[in-house]
């Protein structure tokens, strides 16, 4: 199934699903991937975590840790029909950390001089 089809139906049911699919699949799919997802990609991954009540009382205890770790399986479930085994495989890994870790992303450069 082709990435765009998968994410219109997921849309459907649900935005924020959607918008973590759409974003995690471009980051596994690059021909030469970042070593980190981008502060948007993580985001939306967040985003539906909280979504799903994931965070518990937001503090990023063991339990929650695992709580989030378990919901961030539903993203890779829907990724299925669109990524082969390997870069599923490299996906979850990815999601594991952002459930670790909510600022598990590419840090930003600032632009100008530098003293």
């Amino acid at each position: 199934m082709r990435k765009e089809q998968l994410v219109e139906s997921i849309r459907q049911r649900d935005p924020l699903m959607a918008e973590a699919v759409d974003g995690m699949i471009d980051y596994v799919t690059e021909k030469y991937p970042a070593a980190y997802p981008s502060r948007k990609q993580t985001e939306a991954v967040n985003a539906y975590l909280k979504s799903v009540h994931a965070d518990g009382d937001g503090s990023m205890s063991e339990r929650n840790c695992e709580h989030r770790r378990i919901a961030s399986m539903k993203i890779t479930l829907n990724c299925i029909p669109a990524l082969a085994h390997a870069e599923l495989d490299r996906l979850q890994s990815v999601l594991d950390r952002i459930a670790y870790d909510k600022e598990y992303y590419m840090p930003e450069r600032d632009c100008g001089f530098h003293r």
